[in-house]
């Protein structure tokens, strides 16, 4: 499955993409650890955005949310 990434994405990010064990379906298949919410949303997009926005419950409630409750 190729990737593609945008120009934003940093390089750190952009190499782990690269060398992810991701099978057919798109699906990972490992576990790695990032260093914030954003590393991670960044991973998963393949662009830069704000994990503390992007990641959301099931029931829509953000990262940010919950982090200010």
């Amino acid at each position: 499955m190729e990737t593609i990434d945008s120009d934003s994405i940093p390089p750190g990010i952009k190499e782990r993409r690269q060398k992810a064990k991701i099978d057919e379906n798109g699906i990972l298949q490992e576990n790695i650890l990032f260093r914030s919410p954003s590393y991670a949303a960044a991973f998963v997009i393949g662009g830069h955005v704000n994990g503390l926005v992007e990641w959301k419950t099931k029931d829509g409630v953000s990262l940010k949310e919950i982090e200010n409750s």
